[in-house]
């Protein structure tokens, strides 16, 4: 169910600088600005691409990173969820599922740059660990169907960060 990222997509491949990006997003039960070059400045970041608030199957995806014990893993590390949508929209999902990271605003398509956009414009699930010299260290896609409503495998997330 889970099948390699097509290596001549363009997708961005391991190796490869990540697009820098600034965006607005939940904080706790505020809001904040989050630069992804200033955050791997403290730790590698995990950026986790998703389709939409309250999506059965993004749902389960986010509650996946969300149960994860990162400190098993590695000392240190920050997860951004990224998706299009609207700041009160991301809270209110955010606060539903109490998530300990922030899920930012992808308005005008960080997908499109990090090359996870369909073509109908949506975000595909996926995720990419950016190291703290903004580069790819790995990357995943669920290449499920969008309307797939059990939660991933992220197992091959996991071990990539244990690895880093």
């Amino acid at each position: 169910p889970y099948a390699p990222v097509d290596a001549g997509s363009s997708m961005l491949d391991v190796g490869d600088p990540a697009p820098d990006f600034d965006r607005d997003g939940t904080a706790g039960t505020g809001y904040g600005s989050y630069r992804l070059s200033a955050a791997t400045n403290q730790a590698p970041v995990l950026v986790a691409f998703y389709t939409e608030d309250f999506a059965p199957a993004c749902t389960g995806y986010l509650e996946a990173l969300r149960d994860t014990d990162w400190g098993a893993l590695t000392d240190a590390i920050a997860v951004f969820g990224v998706a299009p949508g609207t700041l009160a929209t991301h809270r209110e999902f955010a606060t539903d599922l109490d998530l300990p990271f922030p899920l930012l605003v992808d308005d005008p398509g960080v997908d499109a740059q990090f090359g996870v956009q369909r073509p109908d414009g949506t975000t595909r699930r996926s995720a990419f660990l950016v190291d703290q010299r903004v580069r790819v260290a790995f990357r995943w896609l669920d290449e499920r169907d969008a309307g797939t409503t059990d939660p991933p495998d992220i197992d091959p997330i996991l071990a990539a960060v244990d690895r880093h």
